[in-house]
């Protein structure tokens, strides 16, 4: 049922649901036949685990290849646990604040419709290149004090964080852009250091843990986790978003009315769930989906299968419907203590998309073959050509 492994390609076509569908249908949790790891596929499984991090904890590694590595500092504020976890994000969650996201919003909206001037309605164009990548790389840089002149960095340097989402970078490029990123983000944070400004990379060096300052790998294993969190996902959710539309053209007619849009946001973050996984290690016995695990066993979190789960969303949970109203969450933001810091941030970005997108257009259709960036670890579109009229 499950792969020898997650192959070159195997995430090629965008989430794999007919694995997701075979996996819940095995009681939603299942060993991998050749990992060392166990496969968590239903809403009530992954909600559990990330429920609890007393039981499941991050610090062992998120992600496959981490798996019996040690870190001599956590990689990203999601490698850690409370409470070093809680110390962590609260130095950055006041910049992601609803209120914050406020103030930010008239910024954002006209960010995107500078980007939407150049598209002419009925011409095909490519909405991730001219839409879904640049306005979450903006506005990130935005809130980061980036000079944007340096802004297109940032967009290869995001690339080459996140695993398989280039494939056209080699191990030795992708090692080389991290470097660059690690050296830039440090000289950056020591001028903040010494002349802060109104921005998130001034903020956490002037910040303390413990009465000490955040030590420049702390810096940049910060900037990196807000890089790619505040770019990658939300690309995905939005490009993803509007193919749902364009194949579900009834949902488009549907969204037009106000008060859809919450529930629209909520529905695209849910059909797309950009993050494919993550990992958890079993800290005590335990018994999850009515197995038994053991300490240090390993569960990998397939939340693009816990947000189809039938058991949670109803019969129809394969279907794209933006009146849905669960009476579970959505876990294409994670869960619990981990819950994605940038969540407001992207639903106000998705948001503002909706609105401009829906105020202009009242059609949206697929004009060529999607392209998928087959990483199996943040996957979503690398191409999508479109047309609005």
């Amino acid at each position: 049922m499950i792969p020898d492994g997650f192959p070159d390609g195997f995430y090629a076509h965008g989430h794999p649901y007919g694995l997701y569908e075979a996996i819940r249908a095995e009681g939603g949790l299942v060993r991998h036949p050749s990992l060392p790891l166990w496969v968590a596929g239903s809403h009530a499984a992954v909600h559990a685990v990330a429920s609890d991090p007393a039981a499941y904890r991050s610090g062992d590694g998120i992600l496959i290849d981490e798996i019996g590595v040690p870190f001599d500092t956590p990689p990203t504020i999601m490698h850690t646990d409370p409470p070093e976890h809680g110390r962590y994000r609260g130095l950055v969650a006041p910049a992601f604040r609803p209120s914050a996201m406020r103030r930010l919003e008239g910024a954002v909206r006209e960010r995107f419709r500078a980007l939407l001037e150049p598209v002419e309605a009925g011409r095909p164009f490519d909405v991730v290149a001219e839409l879904a990548v640049p306005l979450p790389l903006q506005v990130i840089c935005l809130l980061l004090g980036i000079p944007e002149d340096d802004w297109p960095r940032f967009f290869r340097w995001s690339e080459s964080i996140i695993p398989g989402a280039a494939p056209e970078l080699s191990d030795e490029e992708r090692a080389a852009l991290r470097m660059e990123a690690g050296v830039y983000l440090v000289e950056v944070s020591n001028e903040r250091r010494a002349a802060p400004r109104d921005d998130v990379i001034s903020q956490l060096a002037q910040a303390e843990v413990d009465g000490d300052r955040l030590t420049d790998i702390e810096m940049v294993m910060f900037l990196i986790q807000l890089l790619v969190a505040g770019n990658e996902t939300t690309r995905h959710a939005i490009s993803g978003g509007l193919l749902a539309f364009a194949e579900n053209p009834d949902q488009w007619e549907a969204m037009k009315r106000p008060e859809a849009m919450p529930t629209a946001i909520e529905e695209i973050l849910r059909w797309t769930s950009p993050v494919v996984y993550f990992l958890r290690t079993a800290t005590r016995p335990a018994v999850l989906a009515g197995r038994k695990l053991e300490a240090g066993d390993h569960i990998m979190l397939l939340y693009g299968s816990a947000n189809r789960d039938p058991e949670a969303f109803g019969p129809d949970a394969d279907r794209f419907d933006v009146t849905r109203r669960p009476e579970v969450p959505g876990l294409a933001f994670g869960y619990g203590p981990h819950f994605c810091l940038g969540a407001a941030l992207a639903r106000m970005e998705m948001r503002l998309v909706l609105e401009e997108l829906r105020s202009r257009y009242g059609t949206v259709t697929v004009t060529g073959e999607p392209v998928y960036n087959g990483s199996p670890v943040v996957v979503g579109l690398r191409g999508l050509p479109l047309a609005f009229a």
